[in-house]
């Protein structure tokens, strides 16, 4: 009786210590992309807040590492301008790639 649950005792600890091993880089990576998810919400936030840029709901926003990439159309190069100082301002941000094109008033 002994012996079987001190086997028992052993397969338990293994199967503990195999399956919840993670590598240290993992919780950096989680992070970072949890980072780069809130930075960008902040930024669609506050492009969806703001009188200027609100009726563009086609700016797509994306980050990564903490640059955050704006795309998409508007009509007036204002408005591009606009969106991205809004982006710079957010909390996170450390760079705009602003790749908005203003489509022109012939199109």
């Amino acid at each position: 009786m002994a012996a079987r649950r001190a086997c028992l005792l052993v397969c338990a600890l293994a199967t503990a210590c195999t399956s919840g091993y993670r590598d240290p880089g993992d919780s950096e990576k989680v992070h970072a992309a949890v980072s780069d998810r809130n930075v960008a919400t902040r930024v669609r936030i506050v492009l969806g807040e703001d009188p200027e840029t609100a009726p563009y709901d086609a700016i797509r926003v994306s980050c990564s590492q903490g640059v955050v990439l704006l795309q998409g159309i508007v009509d007036r190069p204002r408005v591009k301008a606009r969106a991205q100082d809004l982006a710079r301002g957010c909390e996170g941000a450390k760079s705009v790639d602003n790749r908005i094109t203003v489509r022109s008033s012939s199109d």
